[in-house]
């Protein structure tokens, strides 16, 4: 596969659409990149989202809800999905909860699992309350095969002009998300400068790898974590989806890549849909 070097997006794969089989009953577990910072976990049959934003706008063509135009084509759009128990929302920026998938999968059952500021606004959306649950830092919940822990977070992008953009998240306001599932456990970190507890994680099987360029990213300390977790199967994203010049949406696996140990093994560059079935790491067992 072929990523581009320039400054601008990463080239990524043809999508390969996620068909109503990728959302039945499995007997493994599978991760699926939705594109963007977005993700699709299915696990023995209990599906999740992490940070969908897979809606349309609806009069501007090839033109996600976020405002911006599509490099690629979304694997599926909200009102698509046939079954979903859950999303679970890292924090609040509209390229993580859109404006239009959250309505669009309330009519479908789902719950919503966020921080005080995600539920705040995804009722303002119109999703009911009865659908949302509120989890603050180091909880732990279940949703049907998987249990969920909630991870620190430092994401206060909005420090650099808080009169424009609003008071900067807080610590309680950001999180990632360790996943254990029957086959492995997966983490993913959320938008987030380097913590000390991010280098305190063990027995990580997936690591959902954020290689944005935005200084309140990971940046190139996602090499530091993913070197840390050497038995790691590494999964980037925040790249080659949007059609912008902004650092936080645009990134290249390719400028962390040879840092990364043997990552030839375990960095997979995974196209919009592609499936990565999940694999306990014997060293992690």
């Amino acid at each position: 596969m072929r990523l581009s070097e320039s400054k601008q997006n990463a080239v990524v794969p043809a999508t390969q659409p996620l068909e109503s089989d990728s959302f039945a009953k499995t007997t493994n577990t599978f991760v699926s990149w939705l594109s963007g910072a977005g993700f699709l976990i299915n696990s023995h049959g209990t599906v999740v989202m992490i940070d969908p934003v897979i809606s349309m706008e609806r009069e501007k063509p090839n033109t996600v809800e976020l405002g911006l135009r599509l490099r690629v084509p979304l694997p599926i759009e909200a009102k698509d999905v046939p079954h979903l128990d859950a999303v679970l929302y890292t924090h609040g920026d509209s390229d993580h909860v859109g404006k239009y998938t959250p309505p669009a999968l309330a009519e479908k059952e789902v719950l919503f699992y966020g921080t005080l500021p995600v539920v705040n606004k995804l009722e303002t959306l119109g999703v009911p309350a009865k659908q949302t649950k509120t989890f603050g830092m180091g909880d732990t919940f279940k949703i049907g095969q998987i249990e969920i822990t909630t991870t620190p977070a430092d994401h206060p992008w909005q420090e650099n002009n808080p009169e424009k953009y609003g008071a900067p998240w807080g610590p309680e306001d950001c999180c990632g998300f360790l996943i254990k599932t029957p086959d492995g456990t997966i983490w993913c970190t959320g938008d987030t400068r380097l913590l000390p507890e991010h280098l305190q994680m063990v027995g990580i099987d997936v690591l959902l790898l954020d290689v944005s360029r935005d200084p309140y990213h990971l940046g190139l300390e996602a090499v530091t974590v993913a070197n840390n977790l050497s038995n790691a199967h590494l999964i980037p994203y925040y790249y080659g989806t949007y059609d912008t010049p902004i650092d936080a949406l645009n990134g290249n696996p390719m400028e962390v890549a040879p840092s990364i140990s043997e990552w030839e093994r375990r960095l997979h560059v995974l196209a919009p849909g592609e499936k990565f079935w999940v694999r306990a790491s014997e060293d992690n067992s």
